[in-house]
């Protein structure tokens, strides 16, 4: 009998269920010894810049990422504020953001920093603790004006940066998790300038014993117009709670997750007043204990209610389905994405989101340890995924790569999903620990062939070849030249900003959305978009990636189509409003219930993609 497809995650799910058993403590890290001999490939974590040159196009026109950074006036460098000592903590943070805080329609940075460790002796703190923000200036240049912003105030040792509308004012505002506290920053109207208002709006995360926030994600799970907060939390840690973890050779390196024991992310509630109360138990997600990292809101099941996926690093993910009574339920062994294709738990961190068959339903990608194959969750509907990382090539991708950031983007407008990643590792031995392997290592550019399957391609990597230590990673159209461009960071390295040249050679649409009956930010909003046999859907994202925060315009490429010939848009909520037709290379705000307007970086009418 043939097997429904739909029903395999589900078994494997089971299976694993039963069969699962942990990868075990000690305090000796993780090296290439304990990576299984079927996991490892004999390939190299660093590309060869003439061979991903002579690789072969595999994008319908030529694409290059170029390294714009100097010539941008981006000059901000991350510091892990490592010390010798391998503290644990050292190995996560380097949360970066795209967003638009003037809303002049040009993106700006904000970098967050994490300086000296926690409870480093004074001859330790020679690190800066300064974070960043860049206002752009539209000419492709940005200009330093983070003093007196606001954020320029010692924020702990930062971790990541999630962006929302949260007093629906019509001005981003900035959540900034951190070892040992988190902050709330509120934009003063778009003056540059930030508010610390982090003690009465209730959310700085302190109450928890000894918390370790990762990644944040706004999203209105309650369809009240106002967006809530999740914080996902790593492990329970402090530095007088770090171990020794030698490695094989006797020398200091990093433990291993397993040493430490897990956390409980929390949930913040907007109250609609500026404040918010924590609802972690009232949601019945008090019970649930993870190694969390990465996080996003979605309607998995369509039933017009914000869900949650998150990733668990050597643990099980979860998938909290909204009850729509203010509880969540975990369904990621049913619905098939608590494991990997083996029914293996992984080591999940950075998450990818977006309709890569244009099927009209959302799936999931992940990233994990070397050694682990990329996670491609397909969702199947009915509230169930196929768990396809081998089937769409992705897993096969390189096994030596460590992944921290992902992100779903079109980087060649040829209509589909395709896949940026982050490559970085944990271990600063990995150098001399193995041949083939490396602490700093290539970035990856996973190409849609249009037929479920990707490709990896060197070719269009341009200056991503370079080898990195890569944690955050954004992606936005910082020159509104129609395509996305790429925003990362290493551990101890410099802010780095790639630009996408050549994407644009296709017809595209850029749409941002304002909510009116529900949140602002309009979060979980879905489009569907038609032109000629061309149909595509995205959502307004609140989160993605690892610790960052990406571009929530919506850019939709259309390869050699000059139009669009309708749009349907599902608000928060379950309003329907549809539109068109629409010219393509064109930006436009759409409001909820109004016909779409050219936006601020709307570029000349008698513009279009270069020859």
């Amino acid at each position: 009998m043939r097997q429904n497809p739909a029903a395999r995650p589900l078994l494997l799910a089971l299976i694993a269920a039963l069969a699962t058993v942990s990868m075990g403590g000690g305090c000796r890290s993780r090296t290439p010894d304990d990576v299984q001999p079927t996991d490892v490939v004999p390939v190299s974590t660093i590309i060869d810049p003439a061979r991903a040159e002579a690789a072969p196009q595999v994008t319908p026109h030529p694409v290059r990422f170029t390294d714009v950074t100097a010539d941008a006036g981006v000059r901000w460098t991350y510091h892990n504020g490592a010390t010798g000592r391998h503290l644990f903590v050292e190995t996560t943070g380097g949360g970066i953001a795209f967003f638009d805080y003037d809303n002049d329609g040009l993106l700006d940075i904000v970098a967050i920093q994490s300086g000296p460790v926690p409870g480093a002796k004074e001859t330790e703190k020679r690190f800066s603790t300064r974070n960043a923000l860049y206002r752009n200036r539209g000419d492709g240049t940005f200009v330093d004006v983070t003093a007196g912003s606001g954020l320029d105030a010692y924020t702990g040792y930062g971790q990541a940066v999630a962006v929302g509308d949260y007093d629906n004012d019509g001005w981003s505002d900035l959540y900034v998790t951190a070892y040992g506290g988190n902050h709330l920053f509120r934009n003063n109207g778009g003056k540059g300038t930030f508010t610390d208002v982090t003690r009465r709006a209730g959310v700085s995360g302190t109450a928890e014993e000894m918390p370790w926030p990762l990644s944040a994600a706004w999203g209105d799970y309650d369809n009240d117009g106002h967006l809530d907060l999740f914080v996902t939390h790593y492990v329970r840690w402090s530095p007088a709670l770090d171990k020794p973890c030698p490695s094989v050779d006797g020398s200091p390196s990093y433990c291993r997750p397993q040493v430490y024991e897990p956390s409980r992310s929390r949930l913040y509630r907007n109250n609609g007043d500026g404040t918010f109360r924590d609802v972690t138990q009232r949601a019945g997600l008090d019970r649930l204990r993870g190694k969390a990292m990465g996080v996003v809101w979605l309607d998995y099941d369509g039933d017009d209610r914000l869900d949650l996926f998150v990733t668990n690093d050597t643990m099980p993910n979860f998938l909290l389905r909204n009850n729509g009574d203010g509880t969540f339920t975990d369904r990621a062994i049913l619905a098939g994405v608590a494991f990997g294709d083996q029914g293996e738990s992984l080591s999940g961190m950075g998450i990818g989101r977006g309709d890569y068959d244009n099927d009209g339903r959302e799936d999931l990608f992940v990233v994990n340890f070397s050694g682990q194959p990329k996670s491609v969750y397909r969702n199947a509907g009915g509230g169930l995924f196929e768990s396809l990382s081998y089937r769409t090539n992705v897993a096969s991708t390189n096994l030596q790569f460590l992944g921290f950031g992902l992100e779903c983007l079109d980087y060649d407008l040829d209509g589909y999903k395709d896949l940026v990643v982050g490559n970085g590792h944990v271990l600063d031995h990995m150098d001399t620990a193995t041949a083939g392997s490396s602490y700093e290592q290539s970035q990856q550019l996973l190409h849609n062939q249009r037929d479920g399957t990707f490709a990896d391609d060197q070719r269009s990597l341009g200056d991503l070849v370079k080898p990195r230590v890569t944690r955050g990673v954004a992606v936005g159209d910082y020159d509104n030249d129609g395509d996305e461009d790429v925003l990362m960071v290493s551990q101890t390295g410099p802010l780095q900003l790639y630009r996408n040249d050549g994407g644009n050679r296709n017809h595209w649409i850029n749409l941002r959305l304002e909510g009116v009956r529900g949140s602002r930010d309009a979060v979980g909003a879905k489009v569907t978009l038609r032109a000629g046999t061309l149909r595509q859907t995205q959502w307004v994202r609140g989160g993605s990636s690892y610790c960052s925060y990406s571009d929530t315009r919506l850019t939709f490429g259309l390869g050699d189509r000059a139009r669009v010939e309708g749009l349907e848009i599902r608000w928060p909520g379950g309003r329907i409003q549809k539109l068109g037709p629409l010219a393509a290379d064109r930006f436009y705000r759409i409001r909820e219930g109004a016909a779409p307007v050219p936006a601020p970086e709307q570029p000349p009418l008698d513009s279009g993609p270069p020859d």
